[in-house]
């Protein structure tokens, strides 16, 4: 049996991490400047890839050894070709947790726009890279649709053990889709939540003059 001296001893020094583990990703919302405006680089999903055909930022899982911010750099250089050495890193915007036990943090950065144009998607990944206007953004509101999540019963759960069976009222968690349009692209999903937090940010933080 432990004692309450040595309980108190375990959690006055204990690092609380995430219960269950997470995993770590990273993705680089990349903006250029064209004439003077500033425009996100944006790429379409290649066909052989999951969640094919989806508009979105370049970035995936992080490997052991590097940083979240290397992560997204090297990311942004395998699927759409723009050598990590010519991006600037701004900062990073709000990160988000997901339901599948993931951590993603976007990180916005700057390229030129003499590099973005010589850039060369990877075709196994990127079917195309395209821009859009950060103003864009600014002055259009997204549609959005309620999704809601819940649990799939399945047969060997052991209902039985819990009070009221498969009557038991399991928790449900509702979220709010953003969707824009523009130039015959749908941005949507996490892509889109993105944008609109960063939007956020912009319109909401006050510049030191």
């Amino acid at each position: 049996m432990e004692t309450l001296k040595q309980v108190t001893s375990i959690f006055s020094e204990h690092k609380a991490e995430p219960l269950w583990k997470l995993r770590y990703f990273a993705i680089m919302p990349l903006l250029t400047e064209i004439d003077g405006e500033l425009h996100f680089v944006l790429n379409k999903r290649a066909a052989g890839v999951n969640q094919p055909g989806d508009i979105c930022f370049p970035g995936g899982h992080q490997e052991k050894g590097e940083s979240l911010q290397e992560t997204a750099l090297r990311e942004t250089e395998e699927e759409i070709g723009i050598p990590r050495e010519k991006i600037q890193i701004i900062g990073k915007s709000d990160f988000m947790l997901t339901i599948y036990r993931g951590m993603i943090q976007p990180f916005v950065g700057f390229v030129p726009y003499e590099i973005y144009k010589e850039a060369k998607p990877n075709p196994e990944e990127v079917e195309e890279i395209f821009t859009v206007p950060l103003k864009f953004f600014m002055e259009t509101e997204p549609d959005k649709y309620d999704t809601v999540w819940k649990v799939v019963q399945s047969e060997d759960f052991p209902y039985d053990r819990i009070e009221g069976g498969k009557n038991y009222p399991f928790s449900k968690g509702k979220t709010t889709q953003l969707f824009y349009e523009y130039d015959g692209h749908t941005i949507w999903g996490f892509t889109a939540q993105v944008i609109r937090n960063i939007v956020e940010i912009l319109k909401t933080t006050p510049i030191e003059k």
